[in-house]
């Protein structure tokens, strides 16, 4: 028969985690079309044939957890997101920690810019308000790899409610579900949430359930950024219970009453002091899987982590801020505030983007370095940032499980686990200091904790990668080397693949990826990049 392609002489990892076994794969319309006994070659022909001898071949990697739907609608995004498809990416779900771009109220949408500034590569014009509108504005725009979709509370609560800080009215709260309603039936793949961003961390329990059984009655699934990841925080009062397995408790209980399966999203242990806390964290999880909620979790693998410099700043900051910071009293209060984060703050948070060109030379460095250069002390220095940038700064966080000494055990505990998958959790644009993990995760991931550490088989790493990661999202015909899925494929030398992109030097190229097709078209072949102008992606509803 003739073929499109045929990946001949190769190790399928078809992405199930079942074992490795040897076969050629048959790519026709876009579509693995069969897979071949090697006895069989005869029978196949192609236009084009990829001698896979010495390598693995997997399914494409999914990114669960993406902020990159504040990228995909601008025209250039291929290049911008090329980091993603170079490492084996060819699949990513927008829309986390309850920031989407879809659905939002039209009359909110310039609210919704500023918001989205940490995200976003630039300011788009806004060609739709709901989630089939955004998909009809990406499939005519044309997308460099495949994206599925998060209806993000955070941006649902600020069309409905704007800044407002109370809680919702019965009439609010009717408005949310409708729109969460019509971000399903329009092929939304669940709901998420960020409990650490505002205006997450002042909703209810009760408000997130209620948003939840909608997206559960459409069989989504719901995925949060908790309320803590530390050992102690702003949000819980108690002292006899780590926060951060409290934020576990609380979510995993909205999960119960809402009926929804639950992703945690990037379950990371910020801190040493919470490092200890991994194994009751994680006996937490399997305790509500006992209890019969489907809860599952994510990470990077990574010791750093990007989010918004005003993600230690409390709630009732978090409103107003900008004022804070212009007066005197305001100014005084936070520094107080932060006094204990000190240490934290100087050695731990490294400046990604500053905004203001002005201060491009202090990305990349640490807070310690830029208080020397400013003279300031670090909470000052910290303080001055976030108002020059008009809060919008962008932050790389350390010690999160793990420091860069090679003191990882939170990290590799939670990376091993059965009920954890991978994800990037990366703000990739073309400008400011970048997150290592735009360029390495999955390479990383595949060489030194599965080659090097044999912290899982390979197997079990591609399956965490893909088909777990589809399955859990909802992805149909994905995340898989199978006849009738789409010809996502990651050809790799499992004896090379690596990534040594870290926080200093985060834009290393991976190494051992061979090639990577995205629905059957070419975007790295023999080792190299060809990918310029290729627009293969699809949207992908839940399926």
């Amino acid at each position: 028969m003739e073929y499109d392609v045929v990946v001949r002489n190769g190790v399928v990892v078809d992405g199930s985690g079942a074992p490795r076994y040897r076969g050629d794969v048959a790519i026709k319309d876009r579509k693995i079309a069969a897979l071949i006994d090697p006895g069989d070659a005869a029978s196949a022909s192609a236009a084009r044939e990829i001698d896979a001898t010495g390598l693995a071949i997997a399914p494409g990697f999914i990114d669960m957890h993406s902020h990159s739907d504040w990228v995909v609608p601008v025209a250039d995004h291929g290049k911008i997101l090329k980091p993603f498809l170079l490492q084996g990416v060819t699949t990513f779900v927008g829309g986390n920690c309850g920031f989407s771009v879809a659905p939002v109220m039209r009359e909110r949408q310039r609210m919704l810019d500023e918001s989205g500034r940490l995200c976003a590569e630039r300011k788009f014009d806004w060609e739709w308000d709901d989630v089939a509108g955004f998909a009809a504005f990406l499939k005519r725009r044309g997308l460099a790899l495949n994206v599925a979709h998060l209806a993000g509370h955070g941006s649902i609560r600020l069309s409905v409610m704007g800044s407002d800080a109370g809680e919702p009215s019965p009439e609010q709260l009717r408005a949310m579900q409708a729109m969460v309603e019509g971000a399903m039936a329009d092929g939304a793949v669940g709901l998420s949430c960020g409990l650490g961003y505002f205006p997450g961390m002042i909703a209810k329990p009760a408000e997130l359930a209620a948003l939840a059984r909608v997206a559960a009655a459409a069989g989504g699934v719901l995925t949060s950024h908790l309320r803590a990841y530390t050992e102690r925080s702003l949000f819980f009062d108690s002292r006899a219970v780590p926060h951060n397995i409290l934020a576990v408790r609380e979510m995993a209980n909205v999960a119960r009453e809402a009926g929804v399966p639950l992703q945690v999203s990037h379950l990371i242990f910020v801190g040493p002091q919470t490092w200890a806390t991994v194994d009751d964290t994680i006996a937490e999880v399997e305790r509500h899987k006992s209890d019969g909620i489907d809860i599952a979790f994510d990470t990077f693998p990574y010791t750093c982590g990007n989010t918004t410099i005003r993600v230690i700043f409390p709630a009732w900051a978090q409103t107003g801020l900008e004022g804070l910071l212009d007066s005197s009293e305001g100014w005084a209060k936070l520094r107080a505030g932060f006094r204990p984060l000190a240490p934290f703050i100087a050695d731990a948070v490294q400046l990604m983007w500053a905004v203001k060109p002005e201060l491009s030379h202090l990305e990349g460095k640490f807070f310690g370095q830029i208080a020397d250069e400013l003279k300031l002390d670090p909470i000052d220095a910290y303080l001055t940032i976030t108002r020059e940038s008009g809060t919008r700064a962008r932050v790389l966080n350390h010690l999160y499980s793990g420091d860069d000494y090679g003191d990882e055990r939170a990290l590799r505990e939670a990376m091993k686990h059965p009920l954890n998958m991978f994800e990037m959790d990366t703000i990739l644009t073309s400008y400011g200091h970048h997150n290592p993990a735009s360029f390495g995760t999955y390479p990383r991931i595949l060489g030194h904790y599965v080659r090097e550490l044999k912290l899982l088989t390979l197997e079990d790493a591609v399956h965490k990668a893909t088909g777990m990661a589809a399955q859990r999202m909802r992805l149909g015909g994905r995340g898989l080397v199978r006849p009738g899925y789409a010809a996502d494929l990651v050809i790799f030398n499992p004896e090379t693949i690596g990534c040594a992109a870290d926080s200093r030097t985060p834009t290393a190229a991976p190494v051992g990826i061979e090639h990577v097709m995205v629905n059957g078209s070419a975007v790295v072949a023999d080792g190299k990049w060809c990918g310029d102008g290729v627009m293969a992606g699809e949207w992908i509803g839940r399926g």
